[in-house]
């Protein structure tokens, strides 16, 4: 008996690998510890869904099932495949990358979201691709999670493919406080990438400014969806 919730949470575990059982909880189950208890027991115990216990991650993590990746197919939905074993390297990474989806829907802040995996789907093989792609207005913004120096050259590669990007409006770069301003300095010839930090992002939600090497800014509370869709609506 899949609910709209299941297939929502199910699609949501394969575009971004994996979902610790807080988020699940806290945002496709309304907070509810025992629902959410119920409902993961449920896809568990029919094959939609497996928990894996890491050292890495205390109440471990859910991961789809290959059996669940056959049911989509069946409905003819294409969705990456399951993740076997996600990379230690990057999982705290993408927890975060996941929390920010969960933030920008919450605020209304872009159209969409798609997933580095989905991104990558029909694509030809490439090192480089966005953490995330969402829709600002018309415009797809790519969105960058930073949390670890990388060398100067890999910044340099980056950025310039942003700006020769042709499916890419702009850049919003998420980092650390001890980065933002080297990355900064480094993207000083490029006027579409904007930065701001993870605390700011959380802490200030709606209030949060981006901003470029060229003092130029990019104001969350101006370009809500909602908003933008109700002056949509007013001036039609």
């Amino acid at each position: 008996d899949l609910q709209q919730r299941d297939l929502h949470l199910l699609r949501l575990l394969f575009e971004q690998k994996f979902l610790s059982r807080t988020q699940i909880k806290d945002h496709i189950f309304d907070g509810r510890e025992r629902y959410t208890y119920i409902r993961l027991w449920k896809l568990r115990r029919f094959g939609f869904v497996r928990h894996l216990l890491t050292g890495f991650y205390k109440e471990g993590l859910y991961l789809p099932t290959e059996q669940a990746h056959q049911f989509f197919q069946a409905q003819f939905m294409e969705l990456p495949p399951p993740v076997v074993c996600p990379d230690i390297r990057t999982l705290m990474h993408d927890l975060l990358v996941t929390d920010i989806r969960f933030l920008f829907e919450e605020m209304g802040f872009g159209g969409s979201w798609t997933s580095e995996r989905v991104w990558r789907m029909g694509r030809s093989v490439r090192l480089w691709a966005p953490d995330a792609v969402t829709q600002i207005g018309r415009d797809p913004f790519a969105l960058e999670v930073e949390c670890i120096q990388k060398m100067d050259r890999r910044y340099e590669d980056i950025f310039f493919r942003y700006r020769e990007d042709p499916e890419i409006a702009a850049c919003l770069y998420i980092t650390t406080e001890s980065l933002v301003e080297p990355l900064m300095k480094r993207a000083e010839n490029y006027s579409r990438i904007y930065f701001t930090t993870v605390t700011e992002l959380f802490q200030k939600k709606e209030k949060t400014i981006f901003k470029n090497a060229q003092g130029n800014y990019l104001v969350i509370e101006e370009n809500l969806e909602k908003n933008l869709k109700k002056a949509s609506k007013n001036g039609s």
